[in-house]
């Protein structure tokens, strides 16, 4: 008599099912994990572009000067964050927001006035704008440093 191929033994899965379980597991984490990593570009629809950084004297914080793109619907503007050393803008410029106003755009132009910072002393920041740019923010301070805000000259 022909031995019976009867149930399997209890705590042993067929390599099939393991493989069938883990591999969808796998995938969702990857995908939520990237989902996560996107962060605010997900959310908002917005690309932050790095166009200049300078650090404070005493390494504490960065001052970025970024553009903050939402797409066709919005102007090309300027932004300025003063955030600290390890983060980088994920936002609106929390010290300056300037963009063309009704300015003619100088040719050649992809994002929005030429904007400069130089820190003066680790809690003092000098931020130099066109005078002809169209102001949404300035703010005189920011995390305990003191902005000062000068028009570049022409």
């Amino acid at each position: 008599m022909a031995p019976s191929a009867g149930p399997r033994p209890h705590g042993r899965f067929p390599r099939r099912r393991v493989v069938a379980v883990i591999v969808p597991l796998l995938c969702v984490a990857a995908a939520v994990g990237l989902y996560h990593r996107a962060g605010r570009l997900l959310s908002s629809g917005c690309v932050v572009r790095v166009v200049s950084q300078a650090p404070s004297p005493d390494g504490e914080r960065r001052a970025f000067v970024h553009d903050y793109d939402c797409g066709a619907t919005s102007s090309a503007a300027t932004h300025v964050s003063v955030l600290p050393a390890d983060e980088r803008p994920e936002e609106p410029g929390n010290v300056l927001v300037v963009d063309h106003g009704h300015e003619p755009v100088p040719p050649g132009t992809k994002g929005g006035p030429h904007v400069t910072v130089a820190w003066t002393t680790a809690d003092r920041l000098k931020v130099t704008r066109p005078a002809g740019a169209r102001v949404f923010r300035a703010e005189p301070g920011s995390d305990g440093v003191t902005i000062g805000h000068v028009l570049a000259p022409g």
